[in-house]
């Protein structure tokens, strides 16, 4: 998604018309027109303007690999579980798993078990 599909993107996202987005960011909605059609674009004074005032990550419009707003807290939720030390023993685990053809579902069962029979001791 370049630049302009981004703006375009965020603007419908918030329900708001070209006029709206002018007035947010102090510009014409001339600009908003060149900037979502890929004529113009945003300096960072207005990247980080547009961000602050609708509460949105500044990196969503620097990112080339991101599409959605939710593709950015759904990176961040995995870049902090990556970090966590503990989870890289559990993917080893899975890893398995899912080479003996071990079902999602038979897993959560052996989850189930596991937990039960830590209970009872």
């Amino acid at each position: 998604m370049n630049f302009g599909e981004k703006v375009r993107y965020i603007r419908k996202k918030f329900s708001l018309t070209t006029e709206q987005l002018a007035r947010l960011l102090n510009v014409t909605q001339s600009y908003i027109s060149h900037v979502e059609n890929n004529r113009r674009k945003f300096g960072r004074d207005k990247i980080a303007l547009l961000a602050n005032k609708l509460y949105i990550p500044v990196e969503f419009f620097l990112r080339e690999d991101v599409k959605t707003l939710e593709q950015i807290t759904f990176n961040n939720h995995l870049t902090a579980i990556f970090k966590d030390e503990n989870y890289p023993n559990y993917f080893g685990v899975v890893d398995q798993a899912v080479k003996a053809k071990i079902s999602p579902e038979e897993l959560e069962q052996a989850i189930e078990f596991i937990k039960k029979y830590k209970r009872m001791y």
